[in-house]
């Protein structure tokens, strides 16, 4: 069940319309005494807490990824970010393999995949870009795709079972894919998906804080590229992992979990459809993402500084992002919140 005292459970809540998780997530009263008291741990036992206590810690973390993402445990792989999971695997892909990407997407995935010296092509988003990517794919010869599931500019979401169709076409295409946007904001199911592999940060929908993310690669990719389990770990591990970051991305998604997370799932979605709609009635988001059948719950707006001035005095948390402000809605916001954004900037642009 939904907890009553939700919004209580995150102190940055109390104090501000909080519609920036897409940028940063809130961390939660009882994550923040964890830490606390982990730490104090950790300055009393040292050597003996690395021994011990941090393999314990990223042992939990890993089997709470796996509960989120309805895989198994020795398909997911901890990394202190998306960023550095993606960058460690490209060195397994082989360098002849070309690439193909989505223009203005999240621009760490272009220079990783161009520092690698692949080859690529990027696809401009438009309203119906799961054909136009089936169309690039019937077109040329491509070994990889490689997107963000949500993008961070626009929060457009691309349908993940379309994905079916592309795998069904193309069975040796591998699937990459960027979930930080993604993993803790919508519902995702690994082993079901056509994704081959996913990677993902916990700082932003996970509510984990900074400095840990994960890996999810199946085993038919491994197969796939000859590599083993124990090849992807080398490659993690050249350089320590936070034994408290690790052990906050564990103690953050079980906390998600104990509030049935199906139901927050639901419940932030019904806040999105009505945050959509309200918001294309105001004509304030890029012609392509109005038109979309199903959208996230990030949302750029195309105002002016002075309306963005507007909101800062008022309060709302958010950013600048593309071609405005980008705003966010998770599942501890509330329809009240949605409303007084909208009316802030009604009253602005009168």
């Amino acid at each position: 069940m939904i907890p009553s005292d939700l919004k209580n459970k995150y102190p940055t809540l109390k104090d501000c319309t909080y519609l920036n998780t897409a940028y940063t997530g809130v961390v939660s009263s009882s994550l923040l005494e964890w830490r606390r008291a982990t730490d104090q741990n950790y300055a009393v036992q040292v050597d003996q807490f690395k021994s011990n206590q941090a393999v314990a810690l990223e042992t939990n973390a890993q089997l709470q990824v796996a509960r989120l993402m309805h895989t198994e445990v020795d398909q997911v792989f901890l990394a202190s970010s998306c960023s550095v999971g993606l960058q460690a695997f490209l060195f397994k892909i082989p360098k002849d393999y070309r690439f193909l990407l989505l223009k203005d997407d999240y621009p760490a995935i272009t220079q990783m995949v161009a520092d690698h010296q692949f080859d690529y092509t990027e696809i401009s988003l438009q309203n119906e870009v799961e054909v136009s990517v089936l169309a690039e794919l019937r077109k040329n010869k491509y070994e990889v795709f490689a997107f963000s599931a949500v993008q961070y500019n626009s929060g457009l979401l691309f349908d993940m079972e379309f994905l079916h169709t592309i795998k069904k076409e193309f069975p040796s295409l591998l699937i990459l894919v960027d979930g930080t946007q993604l993993i803790g904001a919508e519902p995702f199911d690994f082993d079901q998906s056509a994704v081959d592999g996913i990677f993902g940060s916990g700082y932003k929908w996970l509510l984990a804080s900074y400095g840990n993310g994960f890996m999810c690669l199946k085993k038919s990719l491994l197969s796939q590229l000859n590599i083993t389990k124990e090849d992807v770990l080398e490659l993690l591990d050249r350089g320590h992992k936070s034994p408290l970051a690790m052990g906050s991305l564990g103690f953050a998604i079980e906390e998600l979990l104990s509030y049935d997370i199906e139901a927050l799932f639901k419940k932030k979605k019904e806040l999105a459809v009505y945050f959509f709609e309200a918001l294309k009635k105001r004509n304030l988001l890029e012609g392509f993402i109005a038109d979309r059948k199903e959208h996230s719950s990030i949302f750029t707006l195309k105002i002016s500084n002075a309306v963005h001035d507007a909101l800062i005095k008022e309060n709302i948390r958010c950013v600048k992002r593309g071609v405005g402000v980008r705003v966010s809605v998770h599942f501890y916001n509330t329809r009240e919140e949605v409303d007084h954004l909208l009316n802030v900037i009604d009253q602005a642009t009168k």
